[in-house]
């Protein structure tokens, strides 16, 4: 009958906690905010060549994007999260043997909310920009088009040019506009679900951008969350992997000795 085998026994190390609000919490963040300009490129890019008349299409593509906006922030988020969480080992072992630490060293260590904190920071600039456009966004109406030029002859006849007289007016680029256009830019794969449902749902879309933008980079917060537990599973590993080694050793040690007894005397 076969033995069975023990469970595994989990390898948790202590840990020094960091700051939340560090100087290596503001890296991050800064760090963050270029990630956040790459996954609104992406959205952008992907958005446009993935637009389809279905909607039922077009939820899923969104939600595809969506959703692997998520995973490459959460598991950027996870990877800076197990290096704090390996750096606040070796801290610990640090102050356990009496050895001074520094602020920075002390600030670098894993800390649960050091991601919450820089999505914030790195957020920032999006967030004030969807604001702003949220509280003055309106339901976007139709604007008449360029005027043909074999009409231009036209505008100066009475009667037919008061008519095209409308195609001259131009009210230049609007606050509003600009904002929409980056903010579309910036939450497009929710936009363009939205478009499809009609312009009512279309404006609350746009009022909604603040809380969209932070959908992606909400991933990085909980995937840095996960670091303590990811170091705890890679210690765990290398556990494991200096037991089959020892294990090992002992077998081929004992394979030695008895290849050594059985080894027959040399007649003289």
């Amino acid at each position: 009958m076969q033995k069975a085998k023990s469970p595994v026994k989990e390898v948790v190390k202590p840990v020094l906690t960091g700051s939340w609000h560090g100087r290596d919490a503001k890296k991050q963040g800064f760090k963050l905010m270029l990630n956040i300009l790459f996954v609104t490129v992406i959205y952008l890019i992907l958005s446009m060549l993935l637009t389809f008349d279905s909607l039922v299409l077009r939820v899923a593509t969104s939600l595809v994007l969506i959703t692997a906006a998520v995973a490459y922030l959460y598991a950027n988020g996870a990877q800076v999260g197990q290096g704090d969480a390996a750096y606040g080992e070796i801290m610990y072992t640090r102050q356990q043997e009496g050895k001074p630490i520094s602020k920075a060293d002390q600030e670098r260590c894993f800390h649960p909310y050091k991601g919450f904190y820089a999505v914030l920071i790195g957020a920032v600039p999006y967030l004030v920009i969807t604001i702003v456009f949220a509280c003055i966004a309106k339901e976007s109406t139709y604007s008449l088009g360029v005027l043909p030029t074999w009409l231009t002859r036209y505008t100066r006849q009475s009667g037919v040019g008061d008519a095209l007289a409308f195609y001259q007016v131009h009210d230049g680029v609007a606050l509003q506009t600009i904002l929409r256009i980056i903010s579309r830019s910036m939450t497009m794969p929710f936009i363009n679900i939205a478009v499809k449902l009609g312009s009512t749902a279309t404006l609350w879309a746009e009022r909604l951008t603040p809380l969209w933008v932070l959908v992606a980079p909400m991933g990085y917060a909980f995937g840095y969350r996960q670091g303590i537990h990811m170091r705890t599973k890679i210690n765990t590993g290398i556990a494991i992997g200096e037991k089959k080694k020892r294990r090992k050793a002992r077998k081929e040690r004992r394979d030695r000795d008895r290849a050594k007894s059985h080894k027959p005397e040399q007649l003289i």
